[in-house]
């Protein structure tokens, strides 16, 4: 509540990027962390810590990491944007934080540690690491997925975003351990990059296009699920997932990189993640019996929303793409226009709509996201600007037809909007639910729709059914 209200009355965000540089400032927020991890007995020093960072695909890794881990060799603790998970207990992540406050992180390694696990697994993110939340964590393994623009309001350029990121693979190789391990896709610029320069005990590379040691060597892609194959050490490998298109495949080629280097044998690991369902709010599913596919996704970025509608346009077949977005207030502005060109581009009608505009007037940023626009777009034929969300996701219900495919993007699993004027309780999900029960439109069985086109193709292609098969609902909450 304070933070809220020093925004409002101080313009927070701008005061704090004046002294987030001052080496005051900085010790206070290092020495911090390294007391409340002394306060702590420093509870990761008994657990193999593991932490993933990149622009998007971090909350994905993490929990198909602790999903593999937990089945096949320890409890396992795993803090993401999504949610937290202590061995088989899923505990929401209420403050909706990346990366915890320092109090937060070291109060639920010490519950995961009482609990008995042994490993851990971290989303980290650039200003958490920029910050000095994670001093003290003798990190043994890290990962990087990839880095594309995010967060320049605070970083104020790539090189200064990257350099952040950089921070997680130094903490690793100052560990004071014996083995130092990491893990890097080789299809990002940076990761490439970082993968050729630094030096670590054990490192491995993974990529969907480029050479590398586990390379996906084909992907078919479906709105129910994806068949993928994939290479190691000269061996092929076959699996399915209910995760849809191909950038989540270059996630769990991260995981199973992650996993075979720790040692765990590659078949162990696919049968772990053909049993996963997803995470909220990422590209999750509702069916509607009037032949309408519905995604809430996070897609908050140029390249996450780029990669969403790139694969809706793919599946879509004869439909049409219909997204609603926005962008968030105090953020990355320059980002904004490259959004919109994206969502523009890449779907039939696109919807424009508020996402958290927080302190900021919510109609400039819209404004930015339709800077660019061409005279030949045409308001109300190519796109719409609704600035209520509820109204935009009403809109994009009501003229969906059989065959569609509608993406509600940018807030995924949040279940607080901050406007204007206040914070409220606002679910994508649930207002999706709501509407379509307003408009007597019933919904289909996922998990029946799913789990039927996973054993057509695992038929076909002769893959081995997965142990211990769950409902797609459980697996949602694995």
């Amino acid at each position: 509540m304070m933070k809220e209200f020093l925004k409002k009355l101080f313009a927070y965000d701008r005061f704090y990027q004046q002294i987030k540089g001052n080496l005051f400032y900085q010790s206070y927020k290092k020495y911090r962390a390294k007391f409340y991890n002394f306060v702590s007995d420093n509870p990761s020093k008994d657990m193999f810590v593991i932490g993933v960072t990149g622009t998007n695909g971090k909350t994905t890794v993490v929990n198909l990491l602790h999903k593999i881990l937990n089945e096949n060799i320890a409890p396992t603790v795993a803090i993401s944007t999504a949610c937290i998970k202590v061995g088989n207990q899923l505990l929401p992540n209420t403050k909706g934080m990346t990366s915890p406050d320092v109090v937060d992180l070291q109060n639920i390694l010490a519950t995961a540690r009482a609990s008995g696990c042994k490993i851990a697994v971290l989303e980290v993110s650039s200003q958490g690491l920029d910050q000095f939340r994670f001093e003290g964590i003798k990190f043994d393994f890290a990962v990087l997925t990839n880095i594309t623009q995010d967060h320049l309001d605070y970083h104020g350029d790539m090189d200064h975003y990257a350099e952040a990121k950089r921070k997680l693979f130094k903490y690793v190789l100052q560990n004071g351990k014996e083995n130092k391990y990491a893990a890097f896709c080789v299809d990002d610029t940076y990761g490439k990059k970082r993968f050729e320069e630094m030096a670590f005990d054990k490192k491995i590379s993974f990529s969907l296009n480029n050479s590398s040691v586990l390379k996906a060597t084909r992907i078919e892609e479906s709105f129910e699920g994806t068949y993928f194959e994939f290479s190691y050490l000269g061996q092929r490998y076959t699996a399915t997932t209910y995760l849809t298109g191909a950038y989540n495949i270059c996630n769990i080629l991260g995981a199973l990189a992650t996993t075979t280097e720790m040692g765990l044998e590659l078949p162990l690991a696919i049968k772990s993640i053909e049993n996963f369902g997803g995470i909220s709010g990422r590209m999750e599913p509702v069916y509607a019996e009037n032949g309408v596919r519905y995604y809430i996704d996070f897609a908050h970025t140029p390249d996450g929303l780029d990669k969403s509608l790139t694969f809706a346009q793919h599946a879509k077949g004869k439909g049409r793409v219909i997204l609603v977005c926005g962008a968030p207030g105090n953020r990355d502005k320059d980002k904004r226009h490259q959004m919109g060109n994206i969502a523009l581009q890449n779907s039939d009608v696109t919807i424009f709509t508020d996402d958290d505009p927080d302190t900021e007037n919510r109609l400039q940023i819209l404004r930015d996201m339709v800077k660019d626009f061409n005279s030949d777009t045409v308001l109300g034929n190519e796109f719409f600007i609704i600035p209520e969300r509820y109204y935009a996701m009403k809109m994009a219900t009501e003229i969906a037809q059989p065959g569609d495919i509608v993406i509600f993007a940018g807030r995924g699993h949040e279940g607080r909007q901050s406007t204007n004027f206040w914070k409220r309780d606002f679910d994508d999900k649930q207002v999706l639910l709501d509407l379509l029960k307003e408009q007597k439109i019933w919904l289909s069985n996922v998990a029946e729709i799913k789990n039927r086109y996973l054993q057509e193709i695992r038929k076909r292609h002769q893959v081995q059914q997965p142990v211990q098969q769950q409902t797609f609902q459980q697996m949602m909450l694995s």
